[in-house]
């Protein structure tokens, strides 16, 4: 017995311990996806192709509105489904259906592979867990940002908003959500996550939220829903056009600043831009450049002879252009693409002041 137990032991140190380390994604992407009764166009009898009203049990019978032509619910859950379809394979693909609550038995998680969204596909095509309820847009973003986005991530993370209503609950309040709207923009931002905020219906927008969105770079608001759910693209460009002192800055590093969608602001995510010098006889310059959480850049051109001797060499009565040229390497993000191929430096070239004492004799 003694000898067999043995056996048995050596058999369990032989054995290989295989263990699968847990692979971070390289890019993910949440929908929160409005499920209301609003989406079918209102409390309707989904079970009658007729705009039939129903009475609403718990709610001292009362009866709701329904407007079948507002019905738009198999238009955003196909256009959602191919959205989930453009998605990289080294995507982590993330559904959160809302109504005045979080579904947290239907929230999916899949890969962007062709099975992870073959499931994603099915789970959203045979979803029913339709209920009567309000709006609260207060807790999926919550939910979001306590259990889908975590701090100092490596990787490059999406929220889409999908919803044609305003936040109607009375706990938590509606001043509770835009509190909450703006802790989650502090919270995005310096996280690499980028929200969009896609308005589908005319009665989803309000003043409020307009207000609370306009200085938060981390989520854009698209209030025109165009049937797809594509990343906007954020157009951004470097500005050079500056004049710059030879003598105050002879080999100083210069600013450029990085302009987002028309907005002096940093871009999301993390982009390289090879900026050259164009042939002059007075600078160089070939260098990487990375943009990330900045609204400026910094260069450092080369001069190609002392500054006496550009002091003298370069024009005093003119100033002089020095072009940049900018070209984006392999983005990074799918969502940032640089417009601007070139900028301009001026030089200006002061000359020496001096002091002419004349002394009588």
């Amino acid at each position: 017995m003694k000898h067999k137990l043995l056996a048995l032991l050596s058999l369990f140190v032989l054995m290989p311990i295989c263990t699968k380390a847990q692979e971070a994604p390289q890019h993910r992407v949440v929908y929160l996806w409005d499920v209301t009764y609003s989406m079918f166009g209102g409390y309707c009898d989904m079970k009658n192709s007729t705009p039939t009203p129903v009475i609403v049990a718990g709610e001292s019978m009362q009866i709701k509105y329904c407007d079948k032509k507002k019905n738009i619910y198999n238009k955003i859950m196909e256009a959602l489904i191919k959205d989930i379809q453009s998605q990289s394979v080294e995507s982590e693909i993330i559904v959160v259906p809302f109504n005045d609550k979080v579904l947290t038995n239907c929230v999916w998680k899949q890969k962007g592979t062709a099975m992870g969204k073959e499931i994603l596909e099915k789970n959203i095509r045979q979803f029913k867990d339709i209920a009567p309820t309000g709006t609260n847009l207060y807790a999926p973003f919550d939910y979001a940002k306590n259990n889908l986005f975590f701090p100092k991530a490596k990787y490059y993370s999406e929220l889409k908003i999908l919803t044609d209503g305003v936040h109607n609950e009375k706990n938590p309040s509606k001043a509770d959500f835009y509190r909450l709207l703006l802790s989650w923009c502090s919270f995005a931002e310096p996280n690499n996550i980028k929200g969009y905020y896609f308005i589908l219906a005319e009665d989803a927008i309000e003043d409020e939220l307009r207000i609370t969105l306009h200085d938060c770079t981390c989520i854009d608001l698209i209030d025109h829903f165009q049937g797809h759910f594509e990343n906007p693209v954020n157009q951004f460009t470097i500005k050079g056009d500056q004049l710059v002192n030879l003598k105050d800055q002879f080999q100083q590093p210069i600013k450029l600043s990085v302009v987002l969608n028309d907005v002096e602001r940093p871009i999301q995510g993390t982009e390289k831009v090879h900026v050259y010098a164009s042939s002059n006889p007075y600078f160089d310059l070939n260098e990487t450049v990375t943009i990330d959480g900045k609204a400026t850049v910094e260069v450092t051109l080369k001069p190609k002879m002392s500054l006496a001797e550009l002091q003298r060499s370069m024009p005093t009565d003119e100033n002089t252009v020095i072009v940049l040229n900018f070209d984006q390497e392999k983005k990074e993000t799918p969502v940032n693409e640089l417009v601007n191929k070139s900028c301009e430096l001026r030089y200006v070239n002061k000359p020496q002041k001096t002091l002419t004492i004349s002394i009588k004799q």
